[in-house]
């Protein structure tokens, strides 16, 4: 059965992407919720289009042919006109954000996945102009579900940015979490607390990902505790590890958006 198509919207939308799959998935369920859209895919063209059509909002990959999406964004900062226009900032090649290049306040959003997933970007969207639709009502009854279940969870995550994106989003979908930096806080906060799941990354500060995973699984108060590797090492050899001593999932950051994340989560304290 076809999506509906939803009610005509004011607000129009400028993505800047130059894969070309990526973009049209975009552009079709931009327009599917009623947005007016239009997708430049040519880099060295992305500023020229801000200027000429004063957008709501921009949708900008940092990887771009012809051009960089850190100097667009440079560049749209420095002119008052277009500064106050928002920006949903993405990186769909599996590379991490370079921070040192953003302009402070410069972007709302922050998408970092392998491939953009089209229906979260829609609900991102829809919740900076204020619209809701179904996709985000269901997940706002699953948020609620999670909530009631208050289930607690343990994330041990050195990088700053992850952490603070992601923390939000579990918050707010109603999970209890402990925000570990590295191994020594992970393991004081086992000392006094179980939680109902453990999100682990794997290169971390000091002790590793494995080592905690490790230790975890041979105290007999912690290893019914189930655990999920939320990591960039991809190999292998390091998932069959990671299993070997006992993780019962293995996601890689950079192929999964937020929402799968934390459904995966969820399904985790099930």
């Amino acid at each position: 059965m076809d999506k509906p198509i939803a009610a005509p919207k004011t607000e129009k939308i400028l993505i800047i992407e130059s894969d070309k799959v990526s973009a049209d998935r975009l552009v079709d369920a931009l327009r599917a919720e009623g947005y007016k859209t239009q997708l430049v895919t040519q880099g060295a063209d992305g500023l020229k289009a801000i200027y000429d059509n004063l957008p709501h909002l921009v949708i900008l990959d940092v990887t771009l042919a012809g051009a960089d999406g850190y100097d667009i964004l440079q560049k749209k900062q420095a002119e008052p006109l277009l500064a106050k226009i928002p920006v949903f900032l993405l990186s769909t090649q599996g590379l991490p954000i370079d921070m040192q290049r953003i302009p402070p306040g410069s972007v709302m959003e922050f998408l970092v996945a392998l491939h953009a997933d089209a229906d979260e970007v829609v609900r991102k969207v829809d919740d900076n102009f204020g619209h809701e639709n179904a996709a985000h009502a269901a997940l706002a009854a699953a948020a609620a579900e999670a909530a009631a279940n208050g289930k607690n969870v343990l994330w041990v995550e050195d990088d700053k940015l992850i952490g603070s994106v992601l923390s939000k989003k579990l918050t707010s979908c109603g999970f209890y979490l402990f925000l570990a930096k590295n191994g020594q806080e992970a393991l004081e906060h086992l000392k006094t607390s179980t939680p109902d799941a453990i999100v682990l990354d794997l290169l971390l500060p000091g002790m590793s990902g494995f080592d905690i995973l490790q230790g975890v699984k041979k105290d007999s108060h912690l290893n019914k505790v189930p655990v999920m590797i939320l990591s960039n090492l991809s190999k292998q050899s390091d998932i069959e590890r990671a299993k070997v001593l006992g993780a019962q999932k293995y996601i890689v950051k950079a192929a999964v958006s937020l929402d799968q994340i934390v459904s995966e989560v969820r399904d985790l304290v099930k």
